[in-house]
């Protein structure tokens, strides 16, 4: 019976909607016979919601242009994230869209789960931080003054999948690469607020490389980042080292996360 589901969000640039699908593989192996049935895994994909758009704007200009696979990944990377932050209000807004696919997600998720102890570890990538913190953050929020998808009423089938889908149910929150300094490091540290504690037993991790130019420390930001993240890891991200964005993408196939991320889960049945 499973009873942990397994949430992962991606990051930056052109993904594929089976980007999580080698790391489902590897902790199903991982995990082994005895425990792989107790665990349910789930992608959120949000990245079709911009892709038509940026590539269609790539090649009216490529042609006019150099450096095309660096010009590629600079505009599909920051354009995810001006387009997700830029207009938050609405329902065909890409912010609220992605929020759309999260709460699905969730969703489908919490039914591939039995039992009344439904618990959830969340893996976010890049950009994915930065998404689900402000899904989380929004969730959290007095009804009163709701964001996002949680502006509108979502006709939960009981107060329990309510729970899940607000992330009450998190016990971990991971993130690699990380960017999420980038949208907040110039506002005054008495203002930089991360999202509340989820659960009785809910922990941060965040993982950085310390050549990755995009992935940052997060305890760092405020006071109140430093009490909410449980811990800063650093970490070797693959082979690939230096000044360079490359080392971005291998957190998920490392074992330096790959061993510790498995230790999450198993401690978490």
């Amino acid at each position: 019976m499973a009873r942990l589901g397994i949430l992962t969000l991606h990051g930056m640039g052109n993904t594929e909607p089976d980007y999580a699908a080698e790391l489902f593989e590897r902790i199903s192996l991982e995990l082994g016979e005895d425990l792989r049935g107790s665990v349910a895994t789930q992608a959120v994909f949000y990245q079709d919601i911009l892709q038509h758009n940026q590539s269609l704007y790539f090649k009216t200009v490529k042609r006019r242009l150099r450096w095309d696979d660096l010009r590629e990944f600079m505009l599909y990377g920051f354009s995810d994230a001006a387009s997700l932050e830029a207009r938050k209000e609405g329902p065909t807004s890409p912010y609220f869209l992605a929020q759309t696919n999260i709460l699905t997600a969730l969703r489908a998720l919490y039914n591939k789960l039995e039992g009344n102890d439904r618990r959830l570890i969340i893996l976010a990538h890049s950009l994915g931080g930065q998404v689900i913190s402000n899904f989380l953050w929004d969730s959290t929020r007095d009804r009163k003054t709701p964001n996002g998808v949680w502006s509108e009423d979502q006709n939960f089938s009981s107060p329990e999948e309510e729970a899940f889908c607000r992330g009450k149910k998190t016990v971990r929150l991971l993130t690699t690469g990380c960017n999420i300094p980038i949208f907040v490091a110039g506002l005054n540290r008495s203002l930089i607020e991360p999202i509340p504690k989820l659960s009785d037993t809910f922990e941060w991790h965040n993982y950085y490389d310390k050549d990755d130019v995009l992935g940052w420390p997060l305890r760092d930001l405020s006071d109140s980042y430093a009490e909410r993240v449980t811990r800063d890891h650093s970490l070797n991200a693959g082979l690939v080292t230096g000044f360079t964005p490359l080392s971005h993408k291998n957190y998920w196939r490392d074992r330096d996360f790959i061993k510790p991320f498995m230790k999450h889960i198993k401690s978490s049945l």
